[in-house]
């Protein structure tokens, strides 16, 4: 069931006059109502303003975009980074522009709709992957794989083991990274360097900036000749830039990210030390959602007051999804409790 609300969900919302305690979205360091982070946030609003009316091709260039991009790229280990004003639009630019190359372009099971466009080729399984990137890889250009880095199903990270069943060294990655940058690797730096370390041809990274980090953008990690191209493009050049006072805060909130995360963490460790059955939920070590399929869970937990993660995506054709997730906002009372819900079901 939707439930329309007036404010912006933090750790508790209040439906029909109810209080819950909420467990879903994406805002997994609870920055959307965090004083420290909206302090800088409306520090940066009076400085640079609401939004850039030019586009970053213009003569005229506003140097907070490259100052992000350079910082980005030395946290995740990239040579190169390119904003763009949403994750969507960051994963269209690269996708569209491999197609335009000539490349053939094909799609992991799972893989996010932003990865999708005409052109790209889905796959329904991993063997169906494995043999039309071994079919491709003999007739083309090399091929690009779409892939989501943090695939709920539990194929990729943390093992990446659907990838090391492929040629890498012939395949251009494309991961989208927008559930994993500011939760894993080092001090929140997403999956780059672990696909790096697997040796393809060439890796793009894109993602979205507003769900961990709580920034209204998108970026693009790689290679500087690649990052070049995609700067190139018409695509690139047509569209409006985040906003600066975003990408600003986004360069001034390093420890913010950092203090939040290690939050994020110690409620992360605690909900798997009171569950007393937590391989019951699809659940990726290190990453701070819990999955499950049962309606009479999912019934039992509203009713103890809890909202979480319960709809149907990416459309009302697709499958329910309930997910647990933990976020920086939550107090230890909090996880507790959820945890002693989900325990008592299962007695």
């Amino acid at each position: 069931m939707a439930h329309s609300i007036q404010r912006i969900p933090d750790r508790e919302i209040f439906i029909e006059g109810k209080p819950y305690l909420y467990f879903g979205g994406t805002a997994y360091l609870g920055l959307q109502n965090y004083d420290p982070f909206k302090t800088l946030y409306l520090k940066n609003v009076s400085e640079y303003g609401m939004h850039y009316g030019a586009s970053r091709k213009s003569n005229i260039k506003l140097n907070i975009y490259e100052q992000a991009e350079q910082q980005l790229a030395e946290w995740v280990g990239s040579k190169g980074c390119l904003t763009m004003s949403s994750g969507y639009l960051a994963a269209q630019l690269t996708v569209q522009t491999l197609l335009e190359k000539g490349h053939p372009v094909i799609a992991a099971p799972h893989a996010h709709t932003a990865l999708l466009m005409p052109g790209v080729e889905q796959t329904n399984s991993p063997q169906e992957l494995v043999r039309l990137i071994d079919h491709k890889i003999e007739k083309n250009l090399c091929p690009a794989l779409l892939f989501d880095t943090i695939d709920f199903s539990g194929n990729q990270f943390p093992n990446f083991e659907v990838l090391k069943r492929l040629p890498l060294d012939k395949i251009i990655l494309i991961g989208d990274d927008s559930h994993g940058i500011g939760l894993v690797g080092d001090n929140g730096n997403g999956c780059y360097q672990m696909l790096k370390q697997l040796n393809p041809s060439n890796l793009l990274i894109c993602c979205s900036l507003g769900k961990a980090l709580g920034t209204q953008a998108g970026a693009i990690f790689g290679n500087k000749k690649i990052i070049e191209v995609l700067e190139n493009s018409a695509f690139y050049g047509g569209a409006s830039p985040a906003s600066p006072a975003f990408i600003a805060t986004l360069l001034g909130a390093t420890e913010i990210y950092s203090e939040r995360l290690e939050v994020l963490k110690s409620r992360y460790q605690l909900l798997k030390y009171e569950l007393r059955n937590p391989s019951y939920f699809n659940h990726l070590d290190g990453h701070p959602t819990f999955e499950f399929q049962n309606e009479g869970l999912a019934h039992a937990l509203h009713q103890d007051g809890f909202i979480f993660t319960n709809f149907h995506y990416p459309n009302k054709n697709g499958p329910l999804v309930s997910r647990l997730v933990l976020s920086a906002y939550h107090t230890d009372e909090d996880i507790k409790k959820l945890a002693e819900s989900v325990n008592a079901h299962f007695n």
